[in-house]
């Protein structure tokens, strides 16, 4: 019998033919053609995904809830408490339905189902991080970045670069909700850098609160160091990609706690 260096959980052959059965073939299939189809070492492979999504947990919530009030409050102080329900004469460019209005009366109808009346505060704990995506999009530059520079003042690089990077965020978040493997990039199934990853979290989150994302990284570094170090050594990508504590604060200008 064979012992899972990530899980510590003694497998024995019945234990895995179950575990293959509940979370199904297809569910597996990516890690068992990383493992060269041994079945235990694609559980481990499986353990360790679990474990590095974890790690990302705090990071990511701090980044989603500080990116929504940060940009909720721009929209407040410029537009007032209804500000929700002026997105329509906010986006320039492309004819149709306005996704981010349809999310806003989605979140409303939501609201008015429970019981609750709709407002600022309501609306902006109800909507989802594709809609604050969705105001960083070309449609909204004119007048969100350029004539009134409220987002262009929150966020320290291009309306574009901050897109792509919100947007790689977001796909992040959505893999570990959904259960997915997040070591790669899904679908495509190509590696993905999850160190860079961390690390463009907690740069976003000093754009918007450098005391917030200096508590994030405190509580979360550490965790998210060892998640990804304990990754089964047989992985040959994660060998070249080792990560380490930084000697000191100053040994990276963009991270207290670690030497990318």
């Amino acid at each position: 019998m064979r012992r899972n260096l990530v899980c510590d959980f003694p497998f024995d052959q019945n234990q895995i033919y179950s575990l293959e059965n509940s979370l199904s073939p297809g569910r597996l299939q990516i890690y068992r053609k990383l493992a060269k189809a041994d079945d235990l070492e694609a559980l481990n492979l499986y353990c360790w995904n679990n474990t590095i999504s974890q790690s990302l947990f705090w990071p990511l919530h701090g980044l989603e809830i500080s990116l929504r009030n940060s940009m909720a409050d721009k929209m407040y102080d410029k537009y007032g408490e209804d500000w929700y329900d002026q997105l329509v004469t906010l986006k320039r460019g492309k004819r149709g339905s306005n996704d981010e209005a349809d999310k806003v009366e989605k979140a409303k109808q939501s609201l008015i189902k429970d019981g609750e009346t709709p407002g600022h505060d309501s609306i902006v704990a109800s909507i989802s991080f594709g809609f604050w995506e969705g105001l960083l999009k070309p449609e909204y530059e004119l007048m969100l970045w350029k004539e009134h520079g409220m987002f262009s003042e929150l966020f320290l690089e291009s309306r574009d670069d901050t897109f792509r990077k919100i947007n790689q965020i977001k796909r992040l978040r959505n893999n570990i909700a959904h259960h997915e493997p997040i070591f790669v990039h899904w679908p495509s199934k190509q590696f993905r850098h999850l160190y860079s990853d961390f690390k463009k979290i907690i740069k976003v989150l000093r754009w918007l609160c450098p005391e917030t994302a200096k508590w994030v990284e405190h509580h979360s570094a550490g965790d998210f160091y060892r998640a990804w170090n304990g990754a089964p050594a047989w992985l040959s990508e994660r060998k070249q990609l080792k990560v380490k504590p930084a000697a000191s604060a100053a040994a990276e200008a963009e991270s207290d706690n670690w030497c990318w």
